[in-house]
């Protein structure tokens, strides 16, 4: 079993990347802006380390590589360019070789692997480097979200992860393959040894093993309990991972799916892990320190070290929210603890002979106390009555909301007979962040606030199995009315087509605002006030967008208004509920832009449709949405306006009358694959939404009909978007005939066998029983 080689102290924020050189060398990048470099002698050092690198300012690194057969360490981060460092120059105070410049936000990966080494960023893409030109050979584009992570395969492919929950294989600069079976946000891949095989680790807290050639799942890892940031692999083929719950867990190749060993270390994440050559384990996370583990006795760390371990684990504090399942009421004593636990990495909690309640997990075969339990939902506030000061005011939770890597928390107050919805919403507000964290931030809320009853009174935080009255509950998720045996459905993520570069989008704003008459054109101010806001597009600039700039571009030449409907695109995920009420105009611009933008659809418009469809689908689950086109009716629930049932007309009549007859278009994939998410996200909505009952979804189960047999034949994303929307519906017990469905059966299960397809069929036939 593994214990503490040694701990590496020096940096000065999270530790966010790590890198085995070789036995005795390893890299680390933080938050602190510098890439370290740490030695070891008899035993490693635990002074400070040699900066290889340090980034101005507040451009972290959380990204380090090593590219061994050029002997240079690559590192990354919050600047978007990926700096190349010799590593026989480290300590001599010189500046990195190379810089590799190709992405345009936060890097989050660097990966050297077959001789090629691929990075990955918010951007929403990932780019495989010519080093011998330092330029982009391949820049992968694709993903509907953040890239996470990004390797080779060999032979110019490559897999790709991405916050939209999809991992895809590539040739080349070409997606090839799509394999879908994670909840949530997809972290990082491993390559398994024989190459035939590969892990991936998620938000969801499982790790997946794949059939790389196939696209199926192998078998799934659970045992996290929380988000699972990295994996690494150990020279036997076992797995390592790290992630939200504080361990390193270590994962057997055989049949076992439960962990072998759960490392747990003093820190609230740990971010990285990486393996060495020997077999040791090095991990890093956000109490600065690095660790290095070790399965051979004479490379363990002194006994009072591995104490101090012990004893910094054991001073812990948890937060009860944090802990599956914790009833205060049911907790047993110490003798609990002569019982031996389910699996490896397993926690319980117990009551000391004070009443003090302690977390144990079970490890190498005996119970290890990881902490006290305590009520702070890890913020301020106790949970069990005491109230926290916060700017002049009381609150049951003063959070801190870590939003932003290498910037300070945000303060996030909030009492438990509060809506997290309102209260998300005002937080992103006054910090000026975009309504695209929404969900994020309530997630946050309610899982640090799950089943907690305050100040003695009848008010309780919303846990798993509260109604709510927001509009985007989950209502269907909570009742867990289908079976587990479902594969992928339900679906609950949106897909947003809200990635940009601002770059590209001002200078196509200034160049078409040059090309029109003078009475028409922007004022030089207002060209600028949108291009600054675009560079940062908080909420309240993008309400500015849509109310101020859009109107003004919807008087242009029809060949320049595209902009306008893309600058709309963007901007109506930004802007948060609470600023949305406070505007009398914008639902009226996006109205009347979408209106002008069907009168007059052909096939020399067709990307202005394809646009208007990115347009509808970002648009679901916001606001704006319900501002546009629901009512309520006498029983005070949800449904379709007139409005938008001729939007569906409009929309049904286009398809039929200009869609069909264009499907040589170079934008045609791309518009059906548009349609089909818009389809995805309305059924996305009608899971979350509680107040739309099966019944009021007559109008989106007609038009997808409609629609439906062209989106079959026309690609198999958008076949498969079109196919998990209906599955959805299904699972909300919307009825549905769906008469394309044979379409699609024929075509991606008999004729061209694609698990996906396979796995979806599956669960609409076990719905259907």
């Amino acid at each position: 079993m593994y214990r503490l080689s040694g701990t590496l102290k020096g940096h000065e924020q999270d530790v966010k990347s790590v890198v085995a050189v070789d036995n005795d060398i390893i890299a680390s990048g933080s938050r602190d802006s510098t890439l370290r470099v740490w030695t070891r002698g008899d035993k490693w050092s635990t002074t400070d380390p040699i900066i290889a690198y340090h980034a101005e300012g507040i451009k972290f690194i959380n990204a380090v590589s090593y590219l061994d057969t050029h002997r240079v360490l690559a590192s990354a981060g919050q600047e978007g360019i990926v700096y190349l460092t010799d590593i026989s120059t480290i300590g001599t105070e010189q500046e990195p070789s190379a810089a590799l410049i190709g992405h345009s936000m936060n890097i989050c990966s660097l990966t050297y692997n077959q001789d090629t080494l691929v990075s990955s960023s918010w951007d929403g893409t990932a780019i495989v480097w010519d080093l011998e030109s330092s330029s982009p050979r391949h820049t992968l584009t694709g993903h509907e979200g953040s890239v996470w992570d990004a390797i080779a395969l060999g032979n110019d492919e490559y897999l790709t992860c991405s916050a939209d929950r999809s991992i895809r294989r590539w040739s080349g600069s070409k997606q090839i393959a799509t394999y879908l079976g994670h909840t949530d946000v997809v972290r990082k891949l491993l390559i398994l040894p024989g190459g035939s095989k590969f892990a991936s680790c998620s938000n969801d807290g499982s790790i997946i093993i794949w059939d790389l050639n196939h696209g199926v799942q192998i078998k799934k890892l659970l045992g996290h309990e929380s988000f699972i940031y990295d994996l690494a692999s150990l020279p036997n083929g076992d797995i390592v991972s790290a992630g939200e719950d504080r361990t390193v867990r270590i994962w057997s190749t055989d049949d076992a799916s439960s962990a072998v060993q759960a490392i747990t270390l003093p820190s609230v994440s740990v971010w990285c892990v990486d393996t060495l050559p020997n077999g040791d384990i090095v991990a890093g996370g956000s109490d600065k320190v690095l660790r290095v583990f070790t399965s051979n006795p004479s490379r363990y760390a002194e006994v009072s070290e591995i104490q101090q371990l012990s004893d910094d684990v054991k001073g812990s504090t948890i937060a009860e929210q944090t802990m599956n399942e914790l009833k205060r009421t049911d907790i047993p004593g110490y003798d609990a603890l002569t019982r031996p636990g389910k699996q490896e990495g397993s926690t319980i909690m117990v009551k000391n002979p004070t009443g003090v309640i302690e977390a144990h997990q079970w490890s190498s075969g005996e119970w290890v106390k990881i902490g006290d339990v305590v009520g702070s939902g890890g913020g301020s506030g106790s949970g069990s009555g005491s109230k926290v000061e916060y700017l002049g005011q009381q609150y049951d939770f003063v959070f801190d909301v870590d939003i932003e890597d290498g910037a300070p928390p945000l303060k996030l107050p909030y009492n438990a007979n509060d809506n997290p919805y309102e209260a998300a919403d005002k937080f992103l507000s006054e910090n000026e962040l975009p309504a695209s964290y929404k969900d994020e931030v309530v997630n946050f809320i309610m899982k640090n606030t799950e089943g907690i009853e305050l100040g003695g009174n009848n008010n309780t935080a919303i846990s798993s199995s509260a109604p709510s009255n927001d509009p985007y509950s989950d209502s269907y998720q909570r009742k867990k009315q289908q079976t587990s045996s479902l594969k992928v459905i339900p679906q609950l993520g949106y897909v947003f087509f809200n990635e940009y570069k601002a770059d590209q989008l001002i200078r196509g704003l200034t160049k078409l605002n040059s090309e029109q008459g003078p009475e028409l054109q922007l004022t030089e101010i207002e060209l600028s006030n949108a291009s600054e806001s675009l560079k940062a597009l908080t909420s309240k600039k993008a309400l500015a967008l849509i109310t101020d700039v859009v109107p003004k571009i919807m008087q242009w030449t029809e060949s320049s208004r595209l902009i306008g409907y893309d600058i709309l695109r963007v901007s109506v995920q930004k802007v948060t509920t609470v600023d949305i009420l406070q505007s009398t105009t914008a639902a009226e611009v996006i109205s009347s832009s979408i209106s002008s933008g069907l009168s007059n659809i052909s096939e020399t418009t067709l990307p202005l449709f394809m646009m208007l469809l990115k347009l509808l689908s970002n648009l679901v689950g916001t606001t704006l949405l319900f501002q546009l086109y629901f009512t309520s009716n006498e029983g005070g629930k949800a449904e379709f306006s007139e409005d938008f049932v001729k939007l569906l007309q409009s929309l049904a009549d286009i398809v039929g009358n200009t869609l069909t007859t264009v499907r040589t278009h170079k934008h045609f994939t791309a518009t059906t694959s548009a349609l089909s998410t818009f389809i995805l996200n309305m059924s996305v909505l009608q899971l979350k939404n509680s107040t739309l009952t099966s019944t009021m979804a007559g109008p989106m189960v007609d038009f997808t009909n409609s629609v439906g047999p062209l989106l079959a034949e026309a690609s198999s994303e958008s076949a498969y978007r079109l196919v998990i929307g209906y599955a959805n519906y299904q699972y909300a017990k919307v009825a549905f005939d769906a008469p394309w469905l044979g379409t699609v059966k024929s075509l991606y299960v008999d004729k061209s066998v694609e698990s996906r397809f396979v796995d979806v069929l599956q669960d609409i036939k076990g719905m259907q029983k």
